[in-house]
């Protein structure tokens, strides 16, 4: 796959690359599940959907998942509580932290956010074979682990 060079971008930049990719990806993704009928869907929702997809966790834990803090986390949560994505129950093991779970809007929405993510997974196996694909994955794996 050879893509045109752009004399004003270094593609040999890994952040640059990772930058365009996960801005492409956000966009591809909002569109794939508004095409669905779906509205009210942002990428930055996409990592708590898929947090809480089995089970519900608490603000501290799901920030941590993500990689943000417990202001940014609460702040998303709070907006998706508002959208009825999300709802909250007292911690049964911690009665003084509250368990964020998926509310039944929220379920039907994070199915079709996964039935989205599997045809983009199953487009890029396509174009790029599955060992290029699987190699790919496992690169990415690697590189947030040097970065934990």
């Amino acid at each position: 796959m050879s893509r045109p060079q752009n004399p004003n971008l270094n593609f040999n930049n890994l952040l640059v690359l990772v930058s365009k990719l996960r801005r492409k990806l956000d966009s591809q993704i909002e569109a794939e599940v508004y095409y669905r009928g779906l509205k009210n869907f942002k990428s930055s929702y996409l990592p708590i959907f898929l947090l809480l997809y089995k089970n519900g966790d608490t603000t501290v834990k799901i920030a941590e998942a993500c990689g943000v803090t417990k202001q940014a986390s609460s702040k998303l949560i709070l907006e998706m509580t508002a959208l009825g994505y999300l709802k909250t129950q007292v911690n049964k093991e911690d009665r003084r932290s509250t368990v964020v779970l998926l509310s039944a809007k929220g379920k039907r929405m994070a199915t079709e956010v996964r039935k989205c993510l599997h045809k983009l997974t199953e487009n890029y196996k396509s174009l790029m074979g599955k060992n290029k694909y699987d190699s790919m994955v496992e690169l990415l794996d690697i590189l947030l682990v040097l970065h934990e």
